[in-house]
């Protein structure tokens, strides 16, 4: 799949759900609006060498081989559907660490990945916030087999 079938094949994906809102800015960056105040966005960053995928401030670097390629097509799906969500933690307002979160098929959250800033307050206290996007319905994610691996 070439960089500018990525964007069509998602853009194509998020024109079935009217709520989902996006903006193509060009062929290599696409922007999904998470759910105002309990969701996050959805950044898509295509590149020659790499691509990457946000998830508000939280992002993955991925190659342009075709597994990767699938592997952030799947995280997109995740994120959308609420099987993803972002962790975040603040000290005073300012967002400090961000963990992605996976639910498993019991509703249990997993987390998936950490990334930080560094030289914060250890001293301080944390507030956590979870952010989290329902926009498509999980389902879809799932086949038709007794097992419910993911498609």
């Amino acid at each position: 799949m070439n960089e500018e079938n990525i964007i069509q094949t998602v853009v194509k994906e998020l024109k079935k759900y009217p709520d989902i809102k996006f903006s193509k800015k060009n062929d290599n960056e696409l922007k999904i609006f998470g759910r105002e105040n309990t969701g996050f966005d959805i950044l898509l960053l295509l590149g020659g060498r790499e691509n990457m995928l946000y998830f508000g401030p939280f992002h993955w670097h991925f190659d342009n081989s075709e597994e990767e390629t699938n592997e952030m097509l799947d995280y997109i799906a995740f994120g959308l559907a609420g099987i993803a969500r972002l962790k975040g933690y603040s000290i005073k307002g300012k967002g400090y660490k961000w963990t992605v979160q996976m639910q498993d098929q019991d509703g249990n959250w997993l987390d998936d990945e950490t990334m930080a800033l560094v030289n914060i307050k250890f001293n301080a206290e944390s507030d956590v916030k979870y952010l989290q996007n329902e926009i498509i319905p999980k389902d879809i994610l799932y086949d038709d087999s007794e097992t419910n691996d993911l498609k």
